[in-house]
This record gives C-alpha cells, structure tokens and sequence, in this order.
C-alpha cells in the first residue's frame, strides 16, 4: 500500500506543469491577456515561467510599482535567474491570465531602492537590516 501512494504521489508531480510550493513546474496555463496598466494589486504569490524552450515555472514573491512588475532572488541567483540570462522571455501567471513579458536586470541604485522598500512594504517578513532583496538580483517583468 505505501508503494502504491508513493507512485500515486511521484506520478502526481510528475505530470502536473504547475509549481508547486518550492517544486517547479513547467508550462504554466491560462488565458492570454495584455498586461495591465498598473500592477500594484498584485497578490502575495505569482508564477513565472522561464527557459521557451523547456519550460521552467515557480512560485515567487512579486511586487508591482505602477506599470512595472519586479520579481527578485538572492544574490547569488538560482536555476530560473540563471535562464533569463540565457532568454529573457517570461510569462507570469496571475490567478488564470497569463501574460507574456521580457525579464531585465535591475541595478540602477534609485530603482532599486524603490523596488526594496516595496518588498518591505508588502512582505512583512522581511528583516529591514538583513534584507535579500537589497542585495540580491532583481528583475523587471516588461511588456513584449
């Protein structure tokens, strides 16, 4: 019996294309729309898909500013931040729209500045004195 539920798990993650938790995913599904104007009701958790090619989707903090979305990881970066340097083509997934976006690098000093003091805003969890996103790598989400 526990084999069974070990292969009904295993098969369960295997063959669904949406992150899940810390898990990645793959294609992420939806309905294609035009990015909003303003994206600063955005939820607490979004998906991104990276890599076109081989699609590769997480879960991840996002703060919207306005007309931009940024996303960020820690400095020393991670498997999707490592594909947008190969392809900066994204797609991020919020609630059932998908839009398509291009991932830029963030590293003017003021735009940065501001990005962090909207993730400290919104995810109170963060330590203002140790924070990663003030030192980690950070994306703007663009439109296509």
């Amino acid at each position: 019996m526990r084999m069974l539920c070990l292969t009904l798990v295993a098969t369960l993650f295997v063959s669904c294309s949406d992150p899940l938790a810390v898990i990645p995913g793959g294609e992420l599904s939806g309905q294609m729309q035009t990015p909003p104007l303003d994206w600063t009701d955005v939820p607490e958790v979004i998906q991104v898909e990276t890599r076109p090619s081989d699609p590769y989707s997480i879960n991840i903090w996002s703060v919207g500013i306005g007309r931009d979305l940024y996303i960020a990881t820690g400095a020393d970066g991670t498997t999707w931040s490592e594909f947008i340097d190969t392809n900066s083509k994204v797609r991020a997934r919020i609630g059932s729209s998908l839009y398509e976006l291009n991932a830029t690098s963030v590293n003017d000093p003021q735009e940065r500045s501001v990005v962090v003091d909207a993730y400290l805003s919104k995810y109170k969890d963060l330590d203002s004195e140790d924070n990663w996103v003030e030192t980690g790598l950070m994306f703007r989400l663009d439109r296509r």
